[in-house]
């Protein structure tokens, strides 16, 4: 699934699935703001997400899309929702909402790595792949170290283009700087369901917390990863 937020992260949603229980009682107050509250919809939509209940996640998305008209992260987020169904049409229905809510926020806020993710993604799933391999190779030019917008860019290549080694070579680096929450939540994204017995991801989950943020920074002679062009 392809992580959001303001500036390249979903971070309230990675909070929430990393630790469900603590996550409900901290969205209480808001949960007793009513049901439309935005901020119920996005700590509701990231426990159906993690436990894999798409249909209710879906629900949830889209109704968290309709309060804010600029957000393009619960709208993108609905296109993961619709693949890991296998519902192709339902897909391209919401990725033309997708992109033009992050092409907005692209006119106002041209380095947003996490709206040019959204788009790359919008764009893949809409069968435009030149174009979406354009805007990664720019997104990635302008924030190499992006480490959301590189997880979205590797979901994309896995999910549309069927480029398993190149996803990889996007997420080896990526996991060294993931905490362990955010784990909770690769463990279970459909996105990567396809290479998740490939002998080269197995060891990227196996890697103990400690040896995860020891890795935080990357070898400066490590080759930067590129979209196959």
């Amino acid at each position: 699934a392809r992580v959001g937020g303001a500036r390249g992260g979903r971070g309230g949603v990675r909070r929430v699935v990393g630790n469900p229980g603590g996550a409900v009682r901290e969205r209480g107050p808001a949960l007793r703001r009513g049901p439309a509250s935005y901020e119920v919809k996005g700590a509701a939509v990231g426990l159906y997400y993690n436990w894999r209940r798409f249909g209710e996640a879906i629900r949830h998305y889209d109704k968290a899309a309709t309060v804010m008209e600029s957000d393009y992260t619960n709208a993108g987020m609905i296109i993961s929702c619709y693949k890991a169904i296998g519902d192709t049409e339902g897909a391209l229905r919401v990725a033309s909402r997708s992109l033009e809510r992050a092409e907005k926020i692209i006119a106002q806020d041209p380095d947003n790595g996490s709206a040019m993710s959204f788009v790359v993604g919008a764009l893949a799933t809409l069968g435009e792949t030149e174009r979406a391999k354009e805007w990664a190779t720019r997104a990635m030019l302008l924030d190499p170290d992006n480490v959301n917008m590189r997880y979205n860019f590797a979901c994309m290549l896995i999910t549309d283009l069927n480029d398993y080694e190149a996803a990889l070579a996007l997420l080896e680096p990526v996991f060294a700087k993931l905490r362990t929450a955010v784990m909770h939540w690769v463990k279970t994204d459909p996105d990567l369901d396809a290479i998740r017995e490939t002998p080269r991801f197995k060891p990227l989950l196996a890697a103990p917390p400690a040896r995860r943020r020891q890795s935080r920074d990357p070898p400066r002679n490590r080759p930067r990863a590129r979209i196959p062009g």
